[in-house]
Protein backbone atom coordinates (compact mmCIF):
# COMPACT_ATOMS: atom_id res chain seq x y z
CA UNK A 1 0.00 0.00 0.00
CA UNK A 2 1.39 3.41 -0.67
CA UNK A 3 2.58 5.26 1.78
CA UNK A 4 1.37 8.34 2.76
CA UNK A 5 3.32 11.79 3.64
CA UNK A 6 1.07 13.41 5.94
CA UNK A 7 -2.19 10.85 6.29
CA UNK A 8 -4.25 13.53 8.63
CA UNK A 9 -4.63 17.00 8.55
CA UNK A 10 -3.00 18.71 11.54
CA UNK A 11 -6.25 20.64 12.15
CA UNK A 12 -8.03 16.81 12.92
CA UNK A 13 -8.51 13.36 12.25
CA UNK A 14 -9.61 14.21 8.61
CA UNK A 15 -7.38 12.98 5.49
CA UNK A 16 -5.97 15.64 4.20
CA UNK A 17 -7.05 16.18 0.41
CA UNK A 18 -5.57 13.43 -2.04
CA UNK A 19 -6.55 11.59 -5.40
CA UNK A 20 -4.52 8.66 -5.08
CA UNK A 21 -6.02 7.53 -8.13
CA UNK A 22 -5.19 10.69 -10.28
CA UNK A 23 -1.48 10.21 -8.75
CA UNK A 24 -1.03 7.02 -10.20
CA UNK A 25 -2.83 7.93 -13.28
CA UNK A 26 -0.28 10.42 -13.96
CA UNK A 27 2.74 7.96 -13.31
CA UNK A 28 1.09 5.90 -15.49
CA UNK A 29 0.89 8.26 -18.23
CA UNK A 30 4.30 9.30 -18.16
CA UNK A 31 5.45 5.61 -18.87
CA UNK A 32 2.96 5.30 -21.75
CA UNK A 33 2.57 8.51 -23.19
CA UNK A 34 5.63 10.61 -23.91
CA UNK A 35 4.22 13.27 -25.13
CA UNK A 36 2.82 13.92 -21.79
CA UNK A 37 5.74 14.55 -20.13
CA UNK A 38 6.22 17.80 -21.24
CA UNK A 39 2.64 19.37 -19.86
CA UNK A 40 3.34 17.32 -16.58
CA UNK A 41 7.22 18.98 -15.98
CA UNK A 42 5.94 22.32 -15.91
CA UNK A 43 2.56 21.88 -14.14
CA UNK A 44 3.80 19.41 -10.99
CA UNK A 45 6.74 19.34 -8.62
CA UNK A 46 7.56 16.12 -6.69
CA UNK A 47 6.29 17.98 -3.95
CA UNK A 48 2.58 17.70 -5.32
CA UNK A 49 2.22 14.15 -4.68
CA UNK A 50 1.04 12.93 -1.07
CA UNK A 51 2.13 9.47 -1.36
CA UNK A 52 5.86 9.13 -0.63
CA UNK A 53 6.10 6.27 -3.62
CA UNK A 54 4.79 8.05 -6.09
CA UNK A 55 6.58 11.10 -5.08
CA UNK A 56 10.23 8.68 -5.55
CA UNK A 57 8.92 7.72 -8.86
CA UNK A 58 8.03 11.33 -10.24
CA UNK A 59 11.42 12.43 -9.38
CA UNK A 60 13.42 9.80 -11.39
CA UNK A 61 10.37 10.20 -14.08
CA UNK A 62 11.59 14.41 -13.77
CA UNK A 63 15.50 13.41 -13.15
CA UNK A 64 15.43 11.07 -16.47
CA UNK A 65 13.67 13.72 -18.68
CA UNK A 66 15.96 16.27 -17.59
CA UNK A 67 18.80 14.21 -19.01
CA UNK A 68 16.96 13.54 -22.08
CA UNK A 69 16.80 10.07 -21.58
CA UNK A 70 13.35 8.06 -22.36
CA UNK A 71 10.53 7.74 -19.69
CA UNK A 72 9.37 3.60 -19.70
CA UNK A 73 9.13 1.13 -16.90
CA UNK A 74 12.73 -0.47 -17.69
CA UNK A 75 14.51 3.04 -17.56
CA UNK A 76 12.32 4.36 -14.17
CA UNK A 77 12.99 1.02 -12.67
CA UNK A 78 16.41 1.01 -13.35
CA UNK A 79 17.45 4.53 -12.09
CA UNK A 80 15.80 3.31 -8.71
CA UNK A 81 17.21 0.60 -8.04
CA UNK A 82 20.70 2.49 -9.17
CA UNK A 83 19.44 4.39 -6.01
CA UNK A 84 18.55 1.89 -3.84
CA UNK A 85 14.81 3.20 -4.03
CA UNK A 86 12.77 0.22 -5.74
CA UNK A 87 11.78 -0.93 -2.23
CA UNK A 88 10.45 2.31 -1.13
CA UNK A 89 8.49 2.49 -3.99
CA UNK A 90 6.93 -1.22 -3.63
CA UNK A 91 9.24 -2.78 -5.90
CA UNK A 92 9.01 -3.48 -10.21
CA UNK A 93 5.29 -5.22 -9.41
CA UNK A 94 4.16 -1.33 -7.89
CA UNK A 95 5.67 0.35 -11.14
CA UNK A 96 4.01 -2.30 -13.65
CA UNK A 97 0.79 -1.52 -11.81
CA UNK A 98 0.75 2.04 -12.97
CA UNK A 99 0.15 1.14 -16.60
CA UNK A 100 -2.87 -0.54 -15.20
CA UNK A 101 -4.61 2.48 -13.47
CA UNK A 102 -4.97 4.60 -16.49
CA UNK A 103 -8.57 4.84 -17.25
CA UNK A 104 -8.12 6.85 -20.37
CA UNK A 105 -4.78 7.92 -21.65
CA UNK A 106 -5.90 11.15 -23.29
CA UNK A 107 -7.12 12.79 -20.72
CA UNK A 108 -3.63 13.26 -18.95
CA UNK A 109 -4.14 16.90 -18.54
CA UNK A 110 -7.21 16.38 -16.44
CA UNK A 111 -5.28 13.90 -14.11
CA UNK A 112 -2.53 16.12 -13.79
CA UNK A 113 -4.53 19.20 -13.16
CA UNK A 114 -6.34 16.70 -10.27
CA UNK A 115 -2.96 16.31 -8.14
CA UNK A 116 -2.27 19.88 -8.64
CA UNK A 117 -5.75 20.75 -7.05
CA UNK A 118 -5.45 18.83 -4.00
CA UNK A 119 -1.86 19.58 -3.46
CA UNK A 120 -3.07 23.41 -3.41
CA UNK A 121 -5.60 22.55 -1.30
CA UNK A 122 -3.02 21.17 1.07
CA UNK A 123 -0.70 23.68 1.14
CA UNK A 124 -3.95 25.86 1.92
CA UNK A 125 -4.62 23.85 5.30
CA UNK A 126 -0.71 24.15 6.26
CA UNK A 127 -0.81 27.49 5.31
CA UNK A 128 -3.65 28.44 7.77
CA UNK A 129 -2.46 25.78 10.21
CA UNK A 130 0.77 27.84 10.52
CA UNK A 131 -0.73 31.04 10.89
CA UNK A 132 -2.61 29.80 13.77
CA UNK A 133 0.58 28.97 15.45
CA UNK A 134 1.56 32.04 14.68
CA UNK A 135 -1.04 33.82 16.52
CA UNK A 136 -0.82 31.65 20.08
CA UNK A 137 2.96 31.70 19.76
CA UNK A 138 2.58 35.96 19.31
CA UNK A 139 6.26 35.54 18.80
CA UNK A 140 5.50 38.16 15.78
CA UNK A 141 2.99 41.44 15.43
CA UNK A 142 -0.13 40.89 14.40
CA UNK A 143 0.89 43.35 10.96
CA UNK A 144 3.96 41.21 10.11
CA UNK A 145 1.34 37.88 10.78
CA UNK A 146 -1.10 39.75 8.43
CA UNK A 147 1.71 40.66 5.53
CA UNK A 148 2.68 36.52 5.46
CA UNK A 149 -0.90 35.46 5.74
CA UNK A 150 -1.97 37.85 2.39
CA UNK A 151 1.97 36.97 0.98
CA UNK A 152 1.09 32.63 0.93
CA UNK A 153 -2.45 32.98 0.04
CA UNK A 154 -1.38 35.06 -2.66
CA UNK A 155 1.35 32.80 -3.88
CA UNK A 156 -1.13 29.63 -3.69
CA UNK A 157 -3.36 31.64 -5.85
CA UNK A 158 -1.09 32.49 -8.49
CA UNK A 159 -0.47 28.64 -8.78
CA UNK A 160 -3.87 27.87 -9.95
CA UNK A 161 -3.52 30.41 -12.65
CA UNK A 162 -2.07 30.62 -16.32
CA UNK A 163 1.54 29.43 -16.52
CA UNK A 164 4.21 29.30 -18.86
CA UNK A 165 3.84 29.98 -22.30
CA UNK A 166 1.01 30.79 -24.52
CA UNK A 167 1.01 30.70 -28.21
CA UNK A 168 1.23 33.89 -29.92
CA UNK A 169 -1.88 33.34 -32.12
CA UNK A 170 -3.65 33.16 -29.07
CA UNK A 171 -2.59 35.94 -27.39
CA UNK A 172 -3.15 38.15 -30.21
CA UNK A 173 -6.46 36.66 -31.02
CA UNK A 174 -8.16 37.44 -27.20
CA UNK A 175 -6.28 41.13 -27.89
CA UNK A 176 -8.03 41.57 -31.36
CA UNK A 177 -11.60 40.19 -29.54
CA UNK A 178 -10.72 42.89 -26.77
CA UNK A 179 -10.74 45.80 -29.15
CA UNK A 180 -13.20 44.73 -31.19
CA UNK A 181 -15.31 44.95 -27.48
CA UNK A 182 -13.94 47.92 -27.22
CA UNK A 183 -14.94 49.58 -29.91
CA UNK A 184 -18.43 48.31 -29.93
CA UNK A 185 -18.82 49.51 -26.80
CA UNK A 186 -16.70 52.84 -26.93
CA UNK A 187 -14.97 51.50 -24.04
CA UNK A 188 -11.38 53.15 -23.56
CA UNK A 189 -8.75 50.49 -22.50
CA UNK A 190 -7.34 53.23 -19.72
CA UNK A 191 -8.31 56.08 -18.16
CA UNK A 192 -8.27 59.47 -18.84
CA UNK A 193 -6.27 61.64 -16.36
CA UNK A 194 -8.25 64.93 -16.80
CA UNK A 195 -4.96 66.46 -18.59
CA UNK A 196 -5.31 66.42 -22.38
CA UNK A 197 -1.57 67.09 -23.20
CA UNK A 198 -0.64 64.27 -20.51
CA UNK A 199 -2.64 62.03 -21.85
CA UNK A 200 -1.45 62.51 -25.49
CA UNK A 201 1.73 61.64 -24.64
CA UNK A 202 1.15 58.56 -22.04
CA UNK A 203 -2.15 57.06 -23.89
CA UNK A 204 -4.00 57.80 -20.17
CA UNK A 205 -3.44 56.08 -16.93
CA UNK A 206 -3.21 52.17 -18.88
CA UNK A 207 -4.78 49.22 -16.53
CA UNK A 208 -1.68 47.28 -14.81
CA UNK A 209 0.72 50.33 -15.32
CA UNK A 210 3.08 51.76 -12.78
CA UNK A 211 3.08 56.08 -12.70
CA UNK A 212 5.74 57.36 -10.37
CA UNK A 213 5.03 60.95 -9.83
CA UNK A 214 8.40 62.49 -8.36
CA UNK A 215 9.69 66.00 -6.90
CA UNK A 216 11.22 67.72 -3.92
CA UNK A 217 9.11 68.48 -0.84
CA UNK A 218 6.64 71.52 -1.39
CA UNK A 219 6.35 70.73 -5.38
CA UNK A 220 2.83 69.83 -5.33
CA UNK A 221 3.23 66.19 -6.19
CA UNK A 222 0.38 65.15 -3.65
CA UNK A 223 -1.53 68.44 -5.44
CA UNK A 224 -1.25 66.89 -8.27
CA UNK A 225 -2.23 63.39 -7.82
CA UNK A 226 -5.31 64.74 -5.89
CA UNK A 227 -5.98 67.01 -8.86
CA UNK A 228 -5.75 63.62 -11.33
CA UNK A 229 -8.37 62.17 -8.61
CA UNK A 230 -11.12 64.71 -8.46
CA UNK A 231 -11.07 64.78 -12.34
CA UNK A 232 -11.31 61.01 -13.07
CA UNK A 233 -13.94 60.67 -10.09
CA UNK A 234 -15.77 63.70 -10.04
CA UNK A 235 -16.39 62.96 -14.06
CA UNK A 236 -19.91 63.59 -14.99
CA UNK A 237 -19.76 60.94 -17.66
CA UNK A 238 -19.01 58.23 -16.22
CA UNK A 239 -16.96 58.30 -12.78
CA UNK A 240 -14.26 56.26 -12.03
CA UNK A 241 -14.05 55.21 -8.12
CA UNK A 242 -10.62 55.60 -6.75
CA UNK A 243 -8.57 54.56 -3.45
CA UNK A 244 -5.85 57.05 -2.09
CA UNK A 245 -3.15 55.66 0.64
CA UNK A 246 -2.25 58.64 2.75
CA UNK A 247 0.61 58.26 4.53
CA UNK A 248 1.82 61.61 5.09
CA UNK A 249 -1.75 63.61 5.46
CA UNK A 250 -4.92 62.27 7.25
CA UNK A 251 -8.03 62.06 5.74
CA UNK A 252 -9.23 65.52 7.33
CA UNK A 253 -6.38 67.25 5.48
CA UNK A 254 -6.68 65.38 2.04
CA UNK A 255 -10.31 66.10 2.04
CA UNK A 256 -10.03 69.86 2.62
CA UNK A 257 -7.62 69.66 -0.08
CA UNK A 258 -10.16 68.37 -2.88
CA UNK A 259 -12.80 71.45 -1.42
CA UNK A 260 -10.19 73.88 -1.83
CA UNK A 261 -9.48 72.71 -5.23
CA UNK A 262 -12.94 71.99 -6.38
CA UNK A 263 -14.32 75.35 -5.32
CA UNK A 264 -11.34 77.76 -5.54
CA UNK A 265 -11.79 78.59 -2.02
CA UNK A 266 -8.25 79.35 -0.34
CA UNK A 267 -7.23 76.10 1.61
CA UNK A 268 -6.01 78.75 4.74
CA UNK A 269 -9.40 79.58 5.18
CA UNK A 270 -10.64 76.33 5.15
CA UNK A 271 -8.32 75.37 8.18
CA UNK A 272 -9.10 78.32 9.88
CA UNK A 273 -13.21 78.66 9.14
CA UNK A 274 -12.48 82.20 7.93
CA UNK A 275 -15.04 81.53 5.13
CA UNK A 276 -16.97 84.47 3.93
CA UNK A 277 -21.37 84.05 3.55
CA UNK A 278 -20.74 83.29 -0.35
CA UNK A 279 -18.06 80.75 0.32
CA UNK A 280 -20.39 78.60 2.73
CA UNK A 281 -23.02 79.44 0.50
CA UNK A 282 -20.75 77.40 -2.29
CA UNK A 283 -19.94 74.57 0.09
CA UNK A 284 -23.50 73.67 1.00
CA UNK A 285 -24.32 73.41 -3.71
CA UNK A 286 -21.48 71.70 -3.94
CA UNK A 287 -21.11 69.35 -1.38
CA UNK A 288 -23.82 66.91 -2.48
CA UNK A 289 -21.83 66.26 -5.60
CA UNK A 290 -18.42 65.97 -3.53
CA UNK A 291 -20.48 63.64 -1.13
CA UNK A 292 -21.73 61.31 -3.46
CA UNK A 293 -17.84 60.80 -5.54
CA UNK A 294 -16.70 57.33 -5.44
CA UNK A 295 -12.97 58.95 -3.54
CA UNK A 296 -11.92 56.76 -0.52
CA UNK A 297 -9.11 57.62 1.32
CA UNK A 298 -6.74 55.83 3.69
CA UNK A 299 -4.80 57.55 6.31
CA UNK A 300 -3.29 54.46 8.02
CA UNK A 301 0.74 54.98 8.33
CA UNK A 302 3.43 52.77 7.63
CA UNK A 303 1.18 50.13 5.17
CA UNK A 304 3.05 47.75 3.05
CA UNK A 305 1.81 46.81 -0.57
CA UNK A 306 0.44 43.30 0.32
CA UNK A 307 -1.77 45.41 3.24
CA UNK A 308 -2.82 47.50 0.19
CA UNK A 309 -3.53 44.77 -2.32
CA UNK A 310 -5.95 43.43 0.44
CA UNK A 311 -7.84 46.54 1.34
CA UNK A 312 -8.11 47.15 -2.40
CA UNK A 313 -10.20 43.76 -2.63
CA UNK A 314 -12.04 44.59 0.03
CA UNK A 315 -13.03 47.71 -1.23
CA UNK A 316 -13.62 46.22 -4.32
CA UNK A 317 -16.68 44.23 -2.65
CA UNK A 318 -18.14 47.73 -2.30
CA UNK A 319 -16.88 48.83 -5.78
CA UNK A 320 -16.46 46.41 -8.29
CA UNK A 321 -15.02 49.20 -10.55
CA UNK A 322 -12.47 50.78 -8.64
CA UNK A 323 -10.18 51.99 -11.22
CA UNK A 324 -7.70 53.64 -9.54
CA UNK A 325 -4.86 53.44 -6.66
CA UNK A 326 -3.31 56.70 -5.04
CA UNK A 327 -0.15 55.95 -3.08
CA UNK A 328 1.18 58.85 -1.07
CA UNK A 329 3.89 58.07 -0.65
CA UNK A 330 6.41 55.64 -1.75
CA UNK A 331 8.83 56.50 1.17
CA UNK A 332 6.60 56.34 3.68
CA UNK A 333 5.53 52.47 3.08
CA UNK A 334 7.11 49.25 5.06
CA UNK A 335 7.62 46.41 3.08
CA UNK A 336 6.39 43.48 3.45
CA UNK A 337 9.62 41.49 4.57
CA UNK A 338 10.40 41.11 8.04
CA UNK A 339 14.31 42.18 7.66
CA UNK A 340 15.87 44.47 4.61
CA UNK A 341 19.28 44.48 4.48
CA UNK A 342 19.31 48.43 3.77
CA UNK A 343 17.08 51.50 3.07
CA UNK A 344 17.30 50.84 -1.00
CA UNK A 345 16.80 46.94 -0.92
CA UNK A 346 13.71 47.84 1.31
CA UNK A 347 12.39 50.61 -1.33
CA UNK A 348 13.45 48.07 -4.49
CA UNK A 349 11.16 45.48 -2.95
CA UNK A 350 8.38 47.71 -2.11
CA UNK A 351 8.54 49.20 -5.52
CA UNK A 352 8.10 45.44 -7.36
CA UNK A 353 5.36 44.96 -5.27
CA UNK A 354 3.41 47.92 -6.16
CA UNK A 355 3.97 47.14 -9.92
CA UNK A 356 2.67 43.70 -9.35
CA UNK A 357 -0.36 44.98 -7.16
CA UNK A 358 -1.65 47.12 -10.32
CA UNK A 359 -1.08 44.04 -12.68
CA UNK A 360 -3.08 42.04 -10.15
CA UNK A 361 -6.14 44.77 -9.99
CA UNK A 362 -5.64 45.23 -13.24
CA UNK A 363 -5.81 48.95 -12.42
CA UNK A 364 -3.37 52.07 -12.36
CA UNK A 365 -1.41 52.97 -9.69
CA UNK A 366 0.03 56.55 -9.36
CA UNK A 367 3.28 56.35 -6.62
CA UNK A 368 4.43 59.51 -5.10
CA UNK A 369 8.13 59.77 -4.66
CA UNK A 370 10.56 61.69 -3.32
CA UNK A 371 14.21 63.07 -4.85
CA UNK A 372 16.90 62.75 -3.69
CA UNK A 373 19.17 66.10 -2.52
CA UNK A 374 21.05 65.81 -6.09
CA UNK A 375 19.17 67.75 -7.60
CA UNK A 376 19.43 71.39 -5.79
CA UNK A 377 23.26 71.19 -5.99
CA UNK A 378 23.13 71.90 -10.06
CA UNK A 379 22.75 75.20 -11.85
CA UNK A 380 19.72 73.58 -13.75
CA UNK A 381 17.27 72.17 -10.94
CA UNK A 382 14.97 70.38 -13.32
CA UNK A 383 15.04 66.55 -12.16
CA UNK A 384 16.64 63.60 -13.54
CA UNK A 385 16.14 59.70 -13.13
CA UNK A 386 19.05 59.55 -11.51
CA UNK A 387 17.51 61.57 -8.61
CA UNK A 388 15.08 59.51 -7.90
CA UNK A 389 15.42 58.23 -4.10
CA UNK A 390 16.67 54.96 -2.41
CA UNK A 391 16.74 53.27 -5.60
CA UNK A 392 17.53 52.58 -8.74
CA UNK A 393 14.66 49.73 -8.93
CA UNK A 394 11.86 52.45 -9.11
CA UNK A 395 13.22 53.13 -12.25
CA UNK A 396 13.23 49.85 -13.34
CA UNK A 397 9.70 49.07 -12.14
CA UNK A 398 8.12 52.23 -13.36
CA UNK A 399 6.33 52.55 -16.82
CA UNK A 400 5.95 55.47 -16.24
CA UNK A 401 8.40 58.39 -14.39
CA UNK A 402 7.10 62.04 -14.01
CA UNK A 403 8.57 64.87 -12.25
CA UNK A 404 7.27 67.90 -11.24
CA UNK A 405 9.07 71.24 -11.51
CA UNK A 406 8.45 74.60 -10.91
CA UNK A 407 11.15 77.35 -11.54
CA UNK A 408 9.39 79.73 -9.07
CA UNK A 409 9.58 77.82 -6.06
CA UNK A 410 13.24 78.38 -5.92
CA UNK A 411 12.98 81.71 -6.69
CA UNK A 412 11.12 82.27 -3.60
CA UNK A 413 13.76 80.91 -1.71
CA UNK A 414 16.07 83.11 -2.94
CA UNK A 415 13.72 86.20 -2.79
CA UNK A 416 10.79 86.90 -0.53
CA UNK A 417 9.60 88.66 -3.44
CA UNK A 418 9.62 85.71 -5.52
CA UNK A 419 5.59 85.89 -6.35
CA UNK A 420 6.14 89.83 -7.88
CA UNK A 421 8.93 88.25 -10.01
CA UNK A 422 7.48 84.81 -11.07
CA UNK A 423 6.73 83.80 -14.34
CA UNK A 424 3.42 84.16 -14.01
CA UNK A 425 3.22 87.47 -14.55
CA UNK A 426 -0.33 89.29 -13.69
CA UNK A 427 -2.03 86.54 -14.06
CA UNK A 428 -1.75 84.99 -10.43
CA UNK A 429 -1.00 81.26 -12.19
CA UNK A 430 2.53 80.13 -11.70
CA UNK A 431 4.48 78.38 -14.36
CA UNK A 432 4.71 74.39 -13.33
CA UNK A 433 6.67 71.72 -15.95
CA UNK A 434 5.71 68.14 -15.98
CA UNK A 435 8.48 66.57 -17.08
CA UNK A 436 7.78 63.03 -18.57
CA UNK A 437 11.42 61.30 -18.10
CA UNK A 438 10.36 57.67 -18.69
CA UNK A 439 7.04 56.61 -20.80
CA UNK A 440 7.11 52.43 -22.02
CA UNK A 441 4.67 53.21 -24.73
CA UNK A 442 5.73 56.44 -26.28
CA UNK A 443 8.01 59.66 -26.17
CA UNK A 444 9.50 61.78 -23.42
CA UNK A 445 8.39 65.46 -23.35
CA UNK A 446 7.93 68.07 -20.60
CA UNK A 447 4.14 69.60 -20.03
CA UNK A 448 3.83 72.94 -19.21
CA UNK A 449 1.06 73.30 -16.37
CA UNK A 450 -0.96 76.06 -14.45
CA UNK A 451 -0.39 75.52 -10.84
CA UNK A 452 -2.37 77.71 -8.33
CA UNK A 453 -1.27 77.22 -4.60
CA UNK A 454 -3.81 78.73 -2.73
CA UNK A 455 -6.50 76.35 -4.56
CA UNK A 456 -3.84 73.61 -4.32
CA UNK A 457 -5.19 73.07 -8.43
CA UNK A 458 -3.17 72.30 -11.44
CA UNK A 459 -4.69 73.27 -14.78
CA UNK A 460 -3.80 73.34 -18.32
CA UNK A 461 -2.49 76.50 -20.26
CA UNK A 462 -5.02 77.85 -22.56
CA UNK A 463 -2.54 78.85 -25.28
CA UNK A 464 -1.69 75.38 -27.22
CA UNK A 465 1.87 75.77 -27.42
CA UNK A 466 4.00 72.89 -29.16
CA UNK A 467 4.62 70.28 -26.44
CA UNK A 468 9.05 71.07 -25.82
CA UNK A 469 11.10 67.46 -25.46
CA UNK A 470 12.12 66.57 -22.21
CA UNK A 471 15.53 67.68 -20.94
CA UNK A 472 18.15 64.66 -21.62
CA UNK A 473 18.88 61.33 -19.16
Amino acid sequence: MAEKILSTSPLGKEEMPNSQQAEQAVLGCALLKPDSLSYMMAELVPDDFFYNDHKLIFETVEHLFSDNKPVDLISVTDDLEKRGMIDKVGGVAAISSLSDSIPYLHNDHFYVDMVKEKSRLRSLIKTFVDLIGACYKEEAGLRQIVDVAAERLYTIREGEGDRGFSSLGKVLADKLTELDRLAKTEESPSIRSGFASLDQIIGGLRKGSLLILAARPGMGKSALAFNIVQRVSMSSKEPVPAAIFSLEMSKAEVSTRFLATRLSIDSRKLSDGRLSDQEWEDIGQAFPKIYEAPIYIDDRSGISPLEMLSRCRELRLKEPKLGLVVVDYLQLMSSSRTRQDNRQQEISDISRNLKIMARELDLPVIALSQLSRACEARSNKRPMLSDLRDSGAIEQDADVVMFLYREDYYRELEDNEGREESSAGDTGVELAELIIAKNRHGATKTIELGWQPEFTRFSELEDERPLPEAPPF
